[in-house]
């Protein structure tokens, strides 16, 4: 039986994920322990006891998958339906999503997606938005056409679909995150548009394969993936329950840059809003330009060379001159004779390429809480940046 796309790494992992009690947590451990996914069923009952946590009835389960037979149907299913997948062993799986533990092992997707983009926005809000909540939506994404980014949303009624209609007619990418198989829709009233998004270049992705019955627990699922995948994630109108509070919260738990829009305190539409901002789980938002700078998504633009200096280059040129390239040295650090000598240390550890806050506590010289503590100073001062992942950039003058 030939099937097109897959490999049998593919077909293992797609089985791993039918395995009754496996989920995607002791998917990954399972994929650890054995090395690859057809270990997993080539391994024994005597192999599979010996790994801790591991339930007899998931053991069983395992076995009883061991030729794939469930994997190899669905694909024929995917194959007539013009569905494809990622793993999380392949290396365009998305970066955004795998550092997670509990990233899909497979996702399932249409379309024509570039899975690590620049840029990647979530929109989220309530299934009955107000015509200002509605303008809201409207008015931010196209303010953010400019800046090559990708929206991702979960087809929902109210502000998630209005987000992907806003980007498709703005030409943004946009991907709708389904907690159901890709053969349909849900909800069904959004079939139309689903057809017309993807022939804008846009995608739907979902963890689950065709046909597998919709389950109210899949929804919270499918708001970590719309949560993983995007750089910053924007609330418009939120009561204090429902999914885009969940979204919001795993969001925050991933150390994702949370924006919110800010209400009124009396508007039922407000309160999760307004609750994020008050427990500093995300930041108050009230134009794209926030989310712009907060995300220092114009950093290169706004810290480029003047023209004035272009034309002066070029005239020494013309003089025979040679300017030598701009370098960035540790003796720099000592114009800043305010900073503190772990500051200073700090500033040198940006210079030489060790921009991530993880990479610096490796260093030893410092703790972590002085680390954070010179970081915040710098910031202040003007002297760096903090960048998406957790990292920084110098963007003072003496530092080209």
């Amino acid at each position: 039986m030939k099937l097109p796309y897959y490999n049998e790494q593919t077909i293992c992992l797609i089985e791993l994920t039918l395995c009754a009690g496996i989920g995607p947590v002791m998917g990954r451990y399972l994929l650890q322990y054995f090395g690859t996914p057809e270990a997993i069923f080539r391994s024994s009952i005597a192999g599979l006891q010996e790994i801790s946590g591991l339930r007899s009835n998931q053991i069983q389960s395992i076995i009883n998958g061991a030729n794939c037979a469930q994997a190899k149907a669905i694909m024929l299913q995917h194959e007539s339906l013009n569905i494809l997948c990622i793993t999380l062993l392949d290396t365009a799986y998305p970066y955004r999503l795998r550092e997670f533990a509990d990233a899909p092992l497979v996702l399932f997707y249409k379309g024509q997606l570039e899975w690590n983009a620049k840029r990647v926005i979530g929109v989220v809000g309530t299934r009955k938005p107000t015509p200002a909540g509605r303008a809201m939506v409207v008015q931010m994404i196209a303010d953010l056409q400019e800046m090559d980014v990708v929206v991702v949303s979960g087809m929902a009624y109210g502000i998630d679909v209005i987000a992907h209609e806003t980007a498709v007619d703005c030409k943004i990418p946009t991907w709708a995150v389904l907690a159901n198989g890709l053969e349909k829709i849900y909800p069904s009233a959004h079939q139309a548009f689903a057809k017309k998004m993807l022939a804008e270049k846009g995608g739907l992705i979902s963890e689950f394969p065709a046909y597998t019955v919709i389950n109210p627990n899949f929804f919270p699922r499918r708001n970590r993936i719309v949560a993983g995948l995007c750089d910053a994630l924007l609330i418009i109108e939120s009561g204090i329950r429902g999914g885009s509070m969940i979204t919001a919260s795993i969001a925050h738990g991933y150390s994702r840059d949370v924006f919110a829009i800010p209400g009124r305190p009396i508007d039922k539409n407000a309160e999760g809003c307004n609750f994020l901002i008050q427990k500093n789980m995300a930041s108050l938002c009230v134009s794209a330009q926030d989310i712009v700078e907060r995300m220092n998504w114009d950093l290169f633009e706004k810290f480029a060379k003047p023209e004035i200096d272009n034309r002066r280059e070029s005239a020494e040129v013309d003089k025979g001159n040679t300017l030598p390239p701009p370098k960035k040295t540790l003796k720099q650090v000592e114009l800043f004779e305010s900073l503190s000598p772990t500051e200073k240390q700090v500033m040198e550890w940006i210079v030489s390429g060790n921009d991530n806050t993880n990479t610096m506590v490796r260093q030893q010289k410092c703790s972590s809480t002085a680390i954070s503590v010179a970081l915040l100073e710098l910031e202040l001062k003007g002297l760096i940046a903090a960048v998406p992942g957790n990292q920084y950039q110098i963007i003072s003058a003496f530092y080209p």
